[in-house]
């Protein structure tokens, strides 16, 4: 089902760009063969997701129904919501790990390197009275700090790092 979705959203993508889109046009823009759209297309009319209308004897124009429209939507929710909850679920374990520090007596986190994340970071260390620096990843990492390492840096940075006593901050992810 889930894969139906994605096909469905590129359709309606296509079909957004491209009203007058023909199936080869679809297929294409779907990563597939002309007759597997065409079963696909055939498919979602039987769920009501598509509706095909003639617009001269060789040429169909296709539009999604508006209960395709709610299937994208529903699924648009679906993930929001799973965004949310990871979003959540990190920022717990962020919070977490900098309560911890604090409670061992540092006094600062530092970030080494780049992190889509920093703002969760920002968020926990002025929650929890700790100064929040940044570093390099070139820089030796600190003994006196909470030490993390940020998900934007290249791989064996981020192994050097987790090696020299860094918490890698997609480790905190995976718990």
């Amino acid at each position: 089902m889930n894969k139906d979705l994605t096909i469905l959203q590129d359709i309606a993508d296509t079909l957004e760009d491209q009203p007058m889109a023909s199936q080869r046009i679809l297929a294409e823009k779907a990563g597939m063969s002309i007759g597997l759209m065409n079963a696909v297309l055939k498919r979602f009319v039987e769920r009501g997701w598509i509706m095909l209308s003639n617009v001269n004897l060789k040429k169909l124009s296709y539009a999604i129904t508006p209960a395709g429209i709610a299937e994208l939507t529903k699924r648009s929710r679906t993930f929001a919501r799973r965004t949310f909850e990871i979003a959540n679920d990190f920022n717990t374990s962020v919070c977490a790990l900098v309560e911890n520090a604090r409670a061992q007596g540092k006094k600062s986190v530092i970030l080494y390197g780049k992190s889509y994340i920093k703002f969760l970071l920002e968020y926990a260390c002025q929650t929890y009275g700790l100064k929040l620096k940044e570093k390099k990843v070139t820089d030796q990492p600190a003994s006196d700090a909470l030490c993390l390492v940020g998900e934007l840096n290249e791989e064996e940075d981020i192994k050097r790092l987790v090696n020299s006593g860094c918490i890698n901050l997609m480790d905190l992810l995976k718990e």
